[in-house]
């Protein structure tokens, strides 16, 4: 386990873990019905509310409302719901309970068999946000501004959407390798999970910080990670080739600490007597 890719041979049994627990979501349509009537009245909320800021401080021309609205379901769908951040509780929890220590004479790499279980766990109620979603915004705040998109535009986008997922896993899962040197490792979970709601749009779109915390944030593994959440903002693409490199960048450096930390830990557990 030197580099966090999975073997090819293995990637039938991470498909297996994958679609068992997408199976055992979908036996589950109460939970998904709730997670999505509570998106969509969020999304109201805050609809609500910003339309009382923009009419207040006069029209934006940096970001229209409709648009700063969409940004916010992209937001709720991709970063709350599909959740790759709650990563760091699953290893949390199998570090302070032993189990990652019976799970590593299993075949498959332990840390690539938590990311299956945890999309599988996610993605249907991720997609499921991805077609309501858009029907409720036109609702609540009608269609946004797109004269700005084009084929370049879209196709970065798409590639910019597994980069996002790369850089969310790798980030929470060094903070939840942090348990295995700290008692209790929330605290550094709430930092920098607190640190993506303020800086990657949750409350204020990233288009509307200042510029200096906007460039400073386009640069940095929180920047990445929310990057999806700026399919919406009309001045991002003058922006788009520099972010690439950040993204990429700064996924070969989290992968690189993943691997490192972790190689560190299963010493760690070896010393221990695990």
């Amino acid at each position: 386990m030197t580099f966090m890719l999975p073997k090819t041979s293995n990637l039938n049994a991470y498909y297996h873990i994958f679609r068992t627990s997408l199976r055992q979501e979908g036996a589950n349509p109460k939970r998904l019905i709730i997670g999505n009537v509570a998106s969509i009245f969020r999304i109201t909320l805050l609809a609500f509310i910003y339309k009382v800021a923009y009419e207040f401080g006069g029209n934006n021309t940096t970001l229209p409302y409709a648009n700063a609205i969409w940004g916010f379901g992209i937001y709720f769908a991709f970063i709350l719901n599909l959740g790759m951040r709650d990563i760091f509780r699953v290893i949390e929890n199998d570090v302070i309970t032993g189990e990652v220590e019976t799970q590593l004479i299993k075949p498959v790499d332990w840390r690539w068999a938590k990311v299956a279980d945890l999309l599988g766990k996610r993605s249907l109620e991720f997609f499921l946000q991805l077609l309501i979603l858009p029907f409720a915004l036109l609702l609540i705040v009608g269609p946004p501004d797109v004269g700005f998109w084009s084929a370049g535009f879209l196709s970065a986008f798409l590639v910019f959407v597994p980069l996002a997922i790369v850089c969310a896993v790798c980030l929470f899962m060094l903070v939840g390798f942090t348990a295995f040197w700290l008692n209790d490792a929330k605290s550094v979970y709430r930092i920098v999970d607190k640190s993506v709601l303020i800086l990657g749009g949750g409350f204020v779109p990233i288009a509307l910080l200042p510029e200096a915390l906007q460039t400073f944030v386009r640069f940095t593994p929180l920047g990445i990670y929310a990057a999806p959440t700026q399919l919406f903002n009309p001045n991002v693409s003058q922006f788009l080739v520099q972010m690439m490199i950040s993204a990429l960048f700064w996924g070969a450096i989290l992968i690189y600490g993943v691997n490192l930390i972790w190689r560190k830990a299963q010493t760690k557990i070896e010393v221990n007597g695990g």
